[in-house]
């Protein structure tokens, strides 16, 4: 029927006229009883809700049939009006119902959502009629769109997802048309195709149209409604939406081209909205996984899935948008721009930069940027989550397949993004990866940064030959930012250094393929070339760039492209020149100085903190740690034996001679510099060089204020190669000592200092001989053993006021213990009277009735010492006289009532306590040793050392008297083998303590 009255215009008239009069009978203040419940107080009469749905598909009806006639119809005066009313048309009148029974709640609670849901359904419908025919622009001016974002918001606070679905809809439409009315642009949410798929790559992150069609989009002079973005952070983050939340990302995509130039004051919330809702839905999946047998919510991984579209198709309309402003003529290059590779560098590189200039959108392009960088931050905590997430997890074999399917889905996801935003701004995002590392290298985490590297390596946006030249142009943006063109430089949005960036590089060149040699060869050798034409603005970056240009020599060394012979010739003359403008512009006697050490002595402590300190954060622009591991590459590097040697004595000359001769020797030298000697001790045609450095260094008075951790790890192994490769080290040293002569002994302070010069050198030259037999191997010096008992046992003959005198006991038993501990005791056999006699000289020395003079208690705590250590080792020819100083027998443990020791120690420590009238002291720490399943001396312990001298009998002798018996005893019947090491360690403490030296 409406088909055969609707196009007579009197019968269409006649029939608007009708409905809308009934239609307004129902929203009428005064109104038959029927319709007596109103809209007007915001509810709905369950008996009005069937009459209004009828009323309103009626009008739908007639305008799905429309002609001419009905929106002429629409278009007319409503005609039932009061007189105090405005006066309007029909198409607004229904604007209006629709938009009051939008906004109305149902008048009892009974009524069922259902039944709600079917009358905003219909008025949405009628609605989406009305705007889309030809009067559609006065409805554009009631701003409808505002009560339907407030109908929207409130609709997701109730998880009514089939109600969001439809608003959405019209929002989109009004919003549409509303902006349409002042030529926002010619970019139409119409114009999106393929609103659920996986958007198509391009070379850019330009995905929504094509470049030479586009035309300049120009501002409006109306913006959109500040509600709308709080509408979609609220779908986006509501737990309520996930079913439709690919729905709400497909909304968001349409309306964003309606902001035009407004986007990038929404970009930022609506970009902090995805990566906060994908950290939090992310970190749900996580929790999932580390509860056994406990299955991941099915809705999560599809959540995952439609946020990252969201955020990179977010990313892309504004990244869009900032380039239709950048876009402009190519700039030329200026005919006075020097060449090099940053003139002439591979074309097509940065193909997506070229047409860029920098105008007054620089703020709107740091706006995109940080957004980039958010994004990269919160997809790659997914995409790394594969590599070093499953350590941490609770995985069985059901729950680590299905960890491995979710993971491989969530990387092959980020990987697309990632590949669109390195292919729109390579060198920001490169930048942002680049801090990723450095902040995970600071965490001492090596899974991380090696994740880091993986990413840039699985990339085909940013493989080598893109990736190189990447990181140069960010150097150089750093360095010498007007050496580049302005295209290529940085927009230094990173925090990053130069040093760091040239650290990444070293790690980077480390990480990649030999084969990839091939692809950065040149550019790597003209970037060389142009930092050494003018070196000094990249001073603080030429260690690493050394390291770098190392490093490519041990890569080329593995392939065989190109003209082998002639770039390696080429690196040659690079990395000489390279370490000369490293040396020149940052000398070591300027820069490798302690002062900290002119205050303070390190102690070992501080020592093992400095080594446990990540080296790159320590040492990443330290020339002597670079040094120390390109050193062992020189043979890759170098291929002349002439130019080896002649680097190698300018490593020395001006590396290592500083060092050792500075003012601040031995705090100065690190495990770095021993690193570094021990490497060119290595190289064949550095052995003249570094033994002289060596000896330098050995023969210092300082030498002995080395802390022990450095010299038990740096130098004994640099000693041990030293005496191996020099048979007559100890040759040498037992020359300098000379026999005791007490002729021409006179008085006064000039005899007094020559006789302390004297016990001074002595000393030294005689902890010089135990540092060396330490280090070597055993039996080492057997063919020197007779010439140093001669030395020894001359040197005993001391006397208090001889020259040199008897205050060289001490290092005489350190040199007995070093000999004890690293000759077989069938070589020891001529030197056992000796040790018997001086052991029981010094310790009746104590006796109250004795002597002191030739024996002062530093002299008899460290013969205390070689008994102890005697004792521990028990070799065979001791155990046959061990009797003479402790009780080796059960009378040890169990004394018997009159029992009258016969062994020196314990006869001694009876005689000291009835002395004294003590009857017991306690060890002050050095008595319990820790159990370790070995015998260890019951004087190695941090007690017997740096003690003052006044108080080394009451603190340690006689509690090590009272207890050696017992401790000795049970030591023996425990069957535990001796601790060489321990004893070992605490003769170098003894060795290296100089408060003992004269």
């Amino acid at each position: 029927m409406s088909k055969v009255f609707l196009p007579v215009a009197n019968a269409a008239v006649r029939i608007v006229d009708l409905l809308v009069g009934h239609l307004q009978a129902l929203r009428a203040t005064k109104v038959p009883p029927w319709a007596r419940k109103t809209i007007t107080d915001g509810t709905v009469h369950p008996d009005d809700r069937e009459m209004y749905m009828f009323y309103l598909r009626s009008f739908s009806n007639i305008i799905l049939n429309s002609s001419n006639n009905v929106w002429s119809a629409l278009a007319g005066p409503v005609k039932w009006i009061e007189e105090t009313e405005e006066i309007m048309n029909n198409q607004v009148f229904l604007t209006n119902t629709c938009l009051e029974l939008l906004e109305s709640r149902p008048l009892e609670e009974k009524i069922e959502p259902d039944s709600m849901f079917q009358i905003n359904r219909t008025a949405v419908t009628l609605l989406q009629q009305l705007l889309s025919g030809p009067s559609s622009d006065a409805l554009a001016e009631m701003e409808i769109e505002i009560p339907l974002l407030d109908k929207l918001a409130s609709s997701v606070g109730r998880a009514d997802c089939s109600l969001q679905l439809v608003l959405m809809d019209i929002v989109l439409q009004a919003l549409t048309i509303r902006m349409s009315r002042w030529d926002v642009g010619q970019i139409l949410p119409g114009q999106r195709v393929a609103p659920k798929g996986i958007i198509k790559s391009t070379s850019r992150l330009s995905l929504s149209f094509e470049k030479g069609d586009a035309k300049p989009i120009t501002a409006g002079p109306l913006s959109l409604p500040a509600m709308l973005v709080q509408c979609f952070k609220s779908g986006l983050t509501s737990r309520n939406s996930r079913p439709i939340l690919e729905n709400w990302v497909y909304f968001l995509d349409q309306c964003l081209p309606l902001y035009a130039e407004n986007i990038f004051q929404v970009l930022l919330p609506l970009v902090e909205c995805f990566c906060g809702t994908l950290g939090s839905v992310f970190e749900t999946l996580q929790k999932s996984f580390n509860i056994i047998e406990a299955a991941a919510p099915d809705i999560l991984d599809p959540a995952l899935a439609s946020l990252l579209n969201g955020l990179e198709q977010t990313l892309s309309r504004a990244h869009d948008r900032l380039s239709d402003y950048e876009i402009s003529a190519t700039p030329t290059k200026s005919p006075e721009q020097q060449g090099g590779f940053f003139g002439n560098m591979v074309s097509g590189v940065f193909a997506s930069d070229t047409h860029r200039v920098w105008t007054t959108s620089a703020n709107n392009r740091l706006t995109v940027l940080l957004c980039f960088k958010d994004a990269i931050r919160v997809c790659f905590k997914i995409w790394s989550w594969g590599d070093y997430g499953a350590d941490r997890l609770l995985l069985n074999s059901t729950t680590s397949g299905s960890f491995n399917y979710t993971t491989l889905r969530l990387r092959n996801r980020t990987r697309r993004i990632f590949e669109r935003l390195f292919a729109a701004e390579t060198l920001e995002c490169l930048e942002t990866v680049i801090e990723l590392w450095d902040e995970h290298t600071a965490d001492c985490d090596a899974a991380k940064p090696a994740a880091t590297l993986n990413l840039l390596n699985v990339l085909d946006g940013s493989r080598p030959k893109r990736t190189i030249p990447a990181l140069f142009n960010a150097m150089y943006s750093r360095t010498s930012p007007n050496a580049i063109d302005p295209i290529r430089k940085s927009t230094l949005t990173s925090s990053l250094t130069d040093i760091c960036l040239a650290t990444f590089l070293v790690e980077y060149v480390k990480s990649l393929d030999d084969d990839a040699m091939d692809e950065i060869w040149n550019d790597c050798m003209t970037f060389l070339r142009d930092v050494l034409a003018n070196p000094m603005p990249h001073r603080q970056t030429l260690p690493r760039l050394l390291d770098f240009a190392a490093m490519l020599g041990s890569k080329v060394d593995n392939t065989n492209f190109g003209d082998q012979r002639r770039m390696r010739r080429d690196l040659g003359d690079l990395f000489v020149r390279l370490l000369a403008a490293t040396l020149t512009t940052r000398p070591i006697g300027f820069s490798h100085e302690a002062p900290q050490s002119m205050v303070e002595k390190p102690t070992n402590d501080m020592y093992s903190k400095l080594q446990s300190k990540d080296i790159r954060k320590t040492a990443a622009d330290d020339i002597v740690t670079i040094l120390a591991s390109v050193v062992p590459n020189i043979s890759k590097i170098l291929i002349e034996s002439d130019r080896i040697a002649a680097t190698v004595t300018m490593i020395s000359s001006q590396v290592l001679a500083p060092t050792l001769r500075s003012k601040s020797f031995p705090e100065n030298i690190t495990i770095h510099t021993l690193n570094l000697v021990r490497s060119l001790s290595r190289i064949p045609e550095a052995t003249k060089i570094w033994k002289k450095d060596v000896a330098e260094g050995f023969n210092d008075p300082r030498f002995f204020s080395t802390v022990f951790d450095l010299v038990d790890v740096g130098w004994l192994p640099i000693l041990r190669h030293w005496v191996l490769t020099d048979k007559d080290r100890i040759s040498e040293l037992l020359s300098r000592l000379s026999s005791p002569s007490s002729a021409g002994i006179v008085f006064g302070v000039g005899a007094n200092s020559a006789r302390l010069e004297a016990d001074r050198k002595t000393q030294l030259n005689l902890r010089r001989i135990s540092t060396l037999i330490l280090a070597a191997d055993d039996d080492t010096f057997v063919v020197n053993f007779t010439t140093l008992q001669e030395k020894l046992v001359d040197l005993l003959t001391a006397t208090a006021t001889s020259s040199p005198s008897s205050a060289t006991r001490s290092e005489i038993y350190m040199v007995i213990r070093a000999l004890v501990l690293k000759t077989s005791p069938i070589h020891l056999s001529s030197l056992w009277p000796t040790i018997n006699s001086e052991l029981q000289d010094a310790i009746y020395s104590l006796l109250p009735d004795s002597s002191r003079d030739s024996y002062s208690m530093y002299c008899v705590l460290h013969a205390c010492k070689l008994l102890d250590t005697l004792l521990t080792i028990a070799p065979d020819d001791f155990q046959m006289q061990e009797w003479l100083f402790i009780t080796d027998t059960i009378d040890a443990v169990y004394r018997p009532p009159d029992w009258n020791p016969s062994a020196i120690i314990d006869g001694l420590a009876e005689g000291l306590d009835s002395a004294t009238g003590d009857e017991h002291i306690s060890a002050t720490g050095f008595g319990t040793t820790p159990q370790t399943g070995k015998r260890r001396p019951l004087l190695a312990s941090k007690v017997s050392r740096n003690v003052q001298k006044d108080t080394i009998m009451d603190k340690v002798l006689r509690p090590f008297f009272r207890q050696l018996s017992i401790y000795a005893f049970e030591s023996t019947y425990s069957m535990e083998a001796p601790d060489l090491r321990v004893c070992r360690d605490d003769l170098l403490a003894d060795i290296f303590d100089d408060s003992t030296l004269v």
